[in-house]
């Protein structure tokens, strides 16, 4: 009997079919069977766990090229998080970018179970304040952990913010008691632009179990490493447009600030607008002695 449903667990690998309870009788076994049983039971998973990323790395390739073509930076941020969140099955994300090499200015925020999503398209307002990377003394803010990814340039795992040592999580206990949430595995990741400067932090909140749903750790994945570099060089390839347009633009108000100037020197030097300005003169002082 046991070993039909070894066999029957056999082919259900084989045709990509294969669910834990096949082997849930024979996994606690502690014969050799059992062995077996567990042995072919973490094989079956492993399998699947590969199948999903390859499945996640074909759909990422299509995300990635969308995303540097993508012209909406509020659009662009949202895919960015919500890709990251399907791929790692993380119930909440947070982009931060970083503002004036000083502060992590929230971007966007989402939340499955809480129905929450802030900032992007949304419409919605972040009203959280940002995230200081340095103190009033200049000192490194490293008690914060997604200023610590970046001040480090290190993505910090953590499977329960409750229990961390080291960091401040007290905002993150504050939010949880407000809303009724409890927030737990963190995975805190830094975004590099091509200089290898901080342009941003993605942090990912409560990684879900695909068939319990328990919250368990995030767990390395190869997937996601892929999608954080195409969303670095697209957000990276954005800033730096946006920066060139604003210094195009700034460059254009000067000339054309030069040009004023120089065609208002141009008038008053004139012979005209001296005998012009001559006459208005006298007008003036013949007004005053009448």
């Amino acid at each position: 009997m046991g070993l039909n449903r070894i066999m029957q667990a056999v082919r259900a690998i084989e045709a990509g079919e294969y669910t834990p309870d096949l082997l849930e009788d024979l996994i606690d076994d502690k014969s050799d069977l059992g062995q077996l049983a567990r042995t072919l039971d973490s094989m079956a998973r492993s399998v699947q766990f590969r199948a999903r990323q390859l499945q996640l790395l074909q759909n990422v390739i299509p995300v990635g090229v969308s995303l540097s073509a993508e012209k909406d930076f509020n659009r662009l941020l949202e895919t960015v998080v919500a890709e990251a969140q399907n791929i790692t099955n993380a119930d909440a994300g947070t982009l931060y970018l970083v503002e004036d090499e000083k502060l992590l200015r929230f971007v966007i925020l989402r939340n499955i179970s809480l129905d929450l999503t802030m900032g992007g398209t949304s419409g919605n307002e972040i009203k959280f304040y940002p995230v200081h990377l340095y103190h009033e003394d200049g000192s490194e803010n490293l008690s914060n952990v997604a200023s610590y990814a970046a001040l480090k340039h290190e993505r910090v795992n953590i499977a329960d913010a409750y229990q961390a040592e080291g960091f401040d999580f007290s905002g993150t206990k504050a939010f949880d008691e407000r809303s009724g949430y409890r927030s737990k595995s963190f995975l805190t990741v830094p975004l590099h632009g091509k200089d290898q400067k901080v342009i941003g932090v993605l942090q990912l909140i409560n990684a879900k179990d695909p068939e319990t749903g328990e919250i368990v750790p995030f767990g390395s994945d190869d997937v996601l490493e892929t999608l954080v570099l195409l969303a670095s060089a697209a957000l990276d390839g954005y800033i730096r447009e946006e920066k060139l347009r604003q210094e195009i633009a700034k460059l254009k108000i000067e000339i054309d600030e030069t040009r004023r100037a120089r065609q208002v020197a141009e008038i008053t030097e004139t012979q005209y607008f001296r005998d012009l300005k001559k006459k208005a003169q006298e007008l003036r002082d013949k007004n005053k002695k009448e």
